[in-house]
């Protein structure tokens, strides 16, 4: 299945991304070996595919944020729905406060110098954005060894929705209301003591997820947990 992560249909890819998201823990390591996969793969037949890299737009249509053409951003996307984390993928912008805070947080040489040379302005914007991304790809590595162990997928959604950052919330959002990947340790009890509280919190806050939790809370049948439980 991560072999066919780097295929050109994207039916192919879509065809296997739920089930490599089913793996939770598991399809970490394999996928954050593929984010140093430097390979641009034109996606065909992406229909109604609203990303980055469509070259039409039928006026309706699925959107993803993530620039799929790239191999190593398709394994963002299912790395970040999978962990809820911002790995960075999603905003492909590139400014010197995000390189030097990857410099800042992986590079022991910075630290002891205060300067890192990665002969950056000398490349050319496409390969600029190659380097950036194998940048990411060793930051995400290194908050893989420092949680690999203890490392769930619930608890990873409890973060997501207690933290500040609006695209983890909405990451953890998005999953409870439709997805239907497995998630280990999630039940209503829990949802009820752990995670409503925090979906609470999110809609008082009034911020930019906070519509997409009420909706959440406005379920009071518990339709998408059902949901999720007539899929497995």
């Amino acid at each position: 299945m991560i072999a066919q992560i780097r295929q050109s249909n994207f039916g192919s890819v879509y065809q296997v991304k739920d089930s490599i998201v089913n793996y939770q823990k598991e399809a970490i390591p394999k996928l954050i070996e593929l984010l140093k996969d430097t390979s641009f793969i034109k996606l065909k037949n992406t229909a109604d595919l609203i990303y980055p890299g469509a070259e039409k737009f039928y006026g309706h249509g699925w959107i993803v944020n993530y620039d799929i053409d790239w191999v190593s951003v398709r394994a963002a996307w299912l790395l970040e729905e999978i962990t809820f984390q911002n790995f960075g993928y999603r905003d492909i912008t590139i400014n010197e406060d995000k390189l030097m805070s990857l410099h800042k947080q992986n590079y022991t040489s910075y630290l002891q110098t205060g300067s890192h040379d990665i002969d950056f302005k000398d490349k050319t914007p496409r390969k600029q954005l190659i380097l950036y991304r194998l940048m990411l790809a060793d930051s995400v590595s290194k908050w893989w060894d420092k949680n690999k162990n203890t490392w769930t997928r619930f608890n990873a959604l409890k973060e997501a929705l207690s933290s500040v950052d609006e695209q983890r919330q909405s990451l953890a959002l998005h999953y409870l209301r439709f997805d239907k990947t497995i998630c280990d340790g999630l039940t209503i009890e829990k949802y009820k003591v752990e995670l409503k509280p925090l979906v609470q919190k999110i809609k008082q806050s009034e911020n930019g997820e906070a519509d997409q939790a009420k909706y959440l809370l406005d379920d009071n049948e518990y339709y998408w947990f059902k949901s999720k439980k007539s899929n497995r």
